[in-house]
């Protein structure tokens, strides 16, 4: 087989390998095979909507799309099979409302204006007219990577920024560019009550006189266009700023405002220009709703919960259980405290917990972090049909915290409904994703056990047609050369690939709980590619980086000065991977 014949593999910006193959049957069983867009998932428990479990169900997927869904699928000939027995298969998640893929604007001096009662728009944070594709620019935050590998598969992405930072598009968490990753775009426009700095409006009250103001002249300004556009005779000219033009689809009720509304105050804030102007309202990033219940169901009003949850606090009657656990078990193993000293911190300790005033303010505090909590349990008894937002969540504390809602109450159906189909209607994309089911787009992911499992991992994500499989990490090794290895430095490495050789530079800086990770290849040396997902676990170390919108993965186990492992590259393959240290920490 000759390299120019069957396949070649070459260096694209960091160590692109891309597959160009010979169309055609290979003439012996040496030829290399032909990449396959084709997959074909075998025997899995389908969860093909909240509350509809598939057993030993086949999912077929080509181009990016669920073909057929079903117990008898038929194999294609090229699919690539994942037996995934036992495995659970669901549709991708659902983010309602994200700034996932667009960084955090750098913190500036506050401007200075000439006139801070009538200051630039811009300046003052009203750009309603701002798209996601000016706001994420070149480069994707990691944010849309990490909100990805936790099973999601669409975002409803809004620019960052003040009172109307401007709007909200839908896209896939792919990794290729904006343009390949839009589903719908400008489909919401997005305000909150964030006064601006040292202008107008420099207040809440001034932020919603504003939007007041905003809205009824573009009320007035969208009535003088029509006019003039039926009958433009004895009429001036329309001229109207594109801040007006912006709000002209949502004054027609063609595009719903998502309202960031978090606090109780800012519900009612948000109920209070609704019921003064009537436009389409989705509330948003909502964590203290249930005490305007009965005004949200009233107004028939879209909403999005928060998965922001409060820091996890003990029930006190739990503590005073386990305190007594700990004091049978110091008593029958007899490790009793000793020393006067002991005795009294032990006395005022148990005084200062047995404080009438103290107990009270503990049992307020429980109260409030479990209706934090039981928000989502409540907002499903009274029918409220909610979907769930990433604002002002850590990635990491998603999971977690959708499980301590499941806790507080929250079906599991509810759960995922609030994750997929009632995302997917209240953004008009029920069409293409929400399900498992043909025709949709399979941005899908597998997991081993129920996804509500707290043990459950996810093993396969499928996303805009390529897929990313999740290994098991590697144990350290006791009394390994890698007990003491530090990976603060730059390592040379090699990656090889069939008919070639890789080589390039990796530099890793900070500390061993904030690592960055920066790589290059010998052929463009000044090229550096940032990596993300980042974790060190032992000796084992794992990244993932993204060239020209191809996924790569890296996982390799370091043993001393020296490294080895693998690269995966999308649905190409993995790939040795071996390297050495160059140069230790600066």
């Amino acid at each position: 087989m000759t390299k120019s014949k069957h396949f070649k593999l070459e260096l694209l910006g960091l160590f692109l390998c891309m597959f160009f193959v010979n169309i055609g049957f290979a003439q012996n069983s040496n030829d290399a095979k032909e990449v396959t867009n084709t997959y074909y998932i075998k025997n899995a428990f389908v969860v093909q909507k909240p509350g509809m479990v598939l057993p030993n169900t086949s999912v077929l997927i080509k181009d990016g799309l669920i073909q057929s869904v079903g117990p008898n699928v038929e194999i294609p000939f090229d699919a690539k099979v994942i037996d995934a027995d036992s495995m659970y298969v669901y549709a991708g998640f659902i983010d309602a409302c994200s700034h996932a893929g667009i960084k955090e604007e750098e913190k500036k001096d506050r401007p200075r204006v000439k006139n801070p009662g009538n200051p630039p728009k811009k300046l003052a944070g009203i750009t309603p007219q701002k798209t996601v594709r000016e706001a994420i620019g070149e480069k994707l935050d990691k944010s849309m990577a990490e909100l990805r590998d936790l099973g999601f598969g669409f975002v409803h992405v809004v620019p960052r920024g003040r009172m109307l930072p401007g709007q909200g598009s839908i896209l896939t968490t792919g990794s290729g560019a904006t343009d390949e990753t839009l589903v719908k775009e400008n489909t919401s426009l997005f305000t909150q009550f964030k006064p601006a700095r040292g202008m107008f409006p420099a207040t809440t009250i001034g932020v919603m006189s504003q939007f007041r103001d905003l809205y009824k002249n573009a009320e007035y300004s969208n009535t003088y266009l029509k006019s003039y556009n039926m009958q433009p005779k004895g009429l001036t000219k329309p001229n109207h700023s594109a801040e007006l033009g912006a709000m002209f689809p949502v004054v027609n009720k063609q595009m719903p405002v998502f309202f960031y509304t978090a606090k109780v105050r800012d519900v009612n804030r948000a109920l209070i220009l609704n019921n003064e102007l009537g436009f389409k309202m989705v509330l948003t990033g909502v964590r203290q709703g249930w005490p305007l219940m009965d005004e949200i169901v009233a107004g028939k009003h879209s909403v999005v919960l928060s998965m922001h949850l409060p820091e996890k606090i003990e029930d006190p009657e739990e503590e005073k259980e386990e305190d007594k656990e700990d004091a049978e078990k110091e008593e029958k193993s007899g490790e009793k405290e000793e020393g006067e000293k002991k005795k009294e911190k032990k006395k005022k300790k148990k005084k200062k917990e047995e404080d009438p005033a103290l107990a009270m303010m503990k049992a307020k505090k429980k109260k409030s972090h479990d209706e934090y909590v039981g928000q989502a349990a409540l907002f499903e008894k009274k029918g409220i049909a909610f979907s769930l937002s990433s604002l002002d969540t850590k990635t990491k504390e998603i999971k977690p915290n959708l499980l301590r809602m499941v806790e507080g109450g929250l079906s599991e159906k509810g759960a995922l409904a609030a994750l997929t189909t009632n995302p997917a209607s209240l953004l008009g994309i029920s069409n293409v994703a929400g399900t498992v089911e043909q025709g949709k787009i399979a941005n899908i992911f597998i997991t081993d056990k129920s996804f509500f499992d707290k043990e459950s991992k996810i093993k396969y994500v499928f996303n805009d047609g390529g897929l990313k499989e999740f290994k098991e990490k590697k144990k350290k090794k006791k009394g390994s050369k890698g007990d003491d290895v530090s990976v603060i430095g730059t390592w040379n490495y090699t990656v090889e690939v069939p008919n070639d050789t890789q080589t390039g530079i990796m530099i890793v800086d900070g500390s061993d709980d904030n690592l960055t990770i920066r790589i290059n290849s010998a052929d463009e040396p000044e090229d550096f590619v940032d990596a993300t997902n980042i974790d060190l676990d032992g000796n084992n170390l794992t990244f993932d980086i993204n060239v020209e919108g191809i996924p790569y993965s890296i996982d390799v186990t370091l043993e001393g000065t020296d490294f080895e492992g693998s690269v995966s590259v999308a649905e190409f393959g993995s790939f040795p991977m071996t390297g050495s240290l160059k140069d230790g920490p600066k």
